[in-house]
């Protein structure tokens, strides 16, 4: 079967992006809600390349899945799948700086 020409245009131009993250949580997630606004639950997570390289990735998690958070615990082995949230800043020497977090879309634990 043969993709219709405007369905593969509209393919071309569209952009997408999913990151898929197994490691381990580095402590306890706690749940925040600030007055007003949306609850989230932040936490780290620690993924093992090799025995010696661990990289860590800060996660954010909002809605009613952040409430669900309640039940990982610090070294939860955790699957994480979302998106890359990035965010430039000012240092306080005056240079640009850029931070990443990961924006989960869901979690499941293992």
């Amino acid at each position: 079967m043969k993709t219709p020409p405007a369905l593969r245009e509209g393919v071309k131009n569209m952009d997408y992006q999913k990151i898929i993250l197994v490691g381990n949580t580095t402590k306890t997630a706690q749940i925040n809600q600030p007055e007003g606004k949306i609850v989230y639950t932040d936490f780290t997570l620690a993924v093992s390349r090799t025995k010696d390289e661990t990289t860590f990735f800060p996660v954010r998690v909002f809605g009613k899945l952040a409430e669900s958070c309640q039940t990982l615990k610090k070294g939860a082995k955790v699957l994480v799948e979302g998106k890359l949230d990035v965010s430039e800043y000012t240092a306080e020497d005056g240079s640009k700086r850029m931070s990443f977090r990961i924006l989960a879309d869901t979690y499941r634990l293992l």
